[in-house]
C-alpha cells in the first residue's frame, strides 16, 4: 500500500484552522473536567450496582445457600427475579443505568458552564506568515498535549476487586454445601477447582462488562483521536519551517549536529582493522 502524500498548508486555511485550533484547546479542557470526574466516580457506582446485580442473579440460582450470608443478600432481597431473563435483564439496566445518569448530570454541568466559554467568533490570527505559522504550530501543539492527557480508562483493577468482592459469597455459599460431616480431600479439592474456574470466569465477564461500560462513559467526553491532532501538528509544523527562513536555518543547524553525532558514534563503535 502507497503512502498518500498530504498537501501542504495553504494561506487561505490559516484563519480556519485557528479558529478550530482556538475551539477544540477550550472542548478539550472541557472534556479531561469531565472524564476525570466522571470515570472514577462512575466506575464506583457501577462497581457497586454490579456486586448486587450479581448477587440478585446468584440469588435466583442459589438462593437456598446464599439466604443466611450476611449484608448482600439481605440487600437484593427485594429486587425483582421471577424469571432468568428478568432477572438478567433488570440486572444489567440496574448495574449501567444508574452511573452512566450520574456521569450524564456532569456531563451536561459542564457543557452548560463551557458553552458560552466557547466564541462563535474567533479574532483574526495578525502577522507574518511566519509569526501566524509559529503561533499556529504552537497552539496545535498545546491542542495536541491536551488530548493526551484524556487518559484510556483502564478497568483491570476494577475488574479484579469485583471479583474479590463476588468470591466471599461464592466461598461461603461452597463451605455451606461443603459443611456438615468432614468433607475428604477430594472433595475439599473438587469445591476449590470449581471456585477457582468461577471466579476465573466471572472476572472476564466482570473485564467486559466493565470495558462496555468504560466506552458508554467515554461517549460523554468523546474527543477526535491523538493521532488527527498529531497529524495536524505536524503539518503546522512543516509549514512553518518552510515560511520562516529563520526556523529552517536553525533546524537544519540542529539536523547537521545530529547527524555528525551519529557519524562519530558509528565511528567510535566501529572495529579497528587490527582486531579484526
Amino acid at each position: 500500500m502507497f503512502k498518500r502524500e498530504k498537501a501542504p498548508m495553504s494561506q487561505k486555511e490559516i484563519q480556519p484552522t485557528w479558529e478550530y485550533l482556538t475551539r477544540q484547546e477550550i472542548i478539550l479542557r472541557r472534556n479531561r473536567s469531565v472524564c476525570r470526574i466522571i470515570q472514577p466516580v462512575g466506575s464506583i457506582i457501577f462497581l457497586w450496582n454490579l456486586l448486587l446485580a450479581t448477587c440478585n442473579v446468584a440469588m435466583y440460582f442459589l438462593g437456598e445457600y446464599l439466604s443466611d450470608i450476611p449484608i448482600l443478600p439481605a440487600l437484593v432481597e427485594n429486587l425483582p427475579r421471577e424469571s432468568l431473563a428478568g432477572t438478567l435483564i433488570f440486572s444489567l439496566c440496574f448495574a449501567y443505568l444508574i452511573p452512566l445518569a450520574n456521569s450524564g448530570i456532569v456531563a451536561l454541568i459542564y457543557w452548560l458552564t463551557y458553552r458560552k466559554k466557547i466564541p462563535k467568533t474567533v479574532e483574526p490570527l495578525v502577522g507574518t506568515e511566519a509569526q501566524c505559522a509559529r503561533a499556529l504550530t504552537n497552539k496545535a501543539e498545546s491542542v495536541y498535549a491536551l488530548r493526551k492527557e484524556i487518559p484510556l480508562w483502564s478497568i483491570y483493577l476494577e475488574t479484579g476487586i469485583l471479583t474479590a468482592l463476588s468470591a466471599i459469597p461464592i466461598l461461603l455459599a461452597c463451605l455451606k454445601v461443603v459443611g456438615g460431616d468432614t468433607p475428604a480431600a477430594l472433595e475439599i479439592g473438587l469445591y476449590s477447582l470449581a471456585l477457582l474456574v468461577v471466579l476465573f470466569v466471572l472476572f472476564w465477564v466482570y473485564a467486559v462488562l466493565f470495558k462496555l461500560f468504560s466506552l458508554l462513559n467515554a461517549l460523554f467526553y468523546f474527543s477526535p483521536s491523538q493521532w488527527t491532532y498529531y497529524e495536524l501538528y505536524q503539518k503546522l509544523d512543516v509549514y512553518w519551517e518552510s515560511v520562516d527562513a529563520q526556523e529552517y536555518a536553525r533546524r537544519a543547524e540542529q539536523r547537521r549536529i545530529q547527524e555528525e553525532k551519529k557519524l562519530l558514534n558509528r565511528w567510535k563503535n566501529k572495529t579497528p582493522e587490527s582486531e579484526k
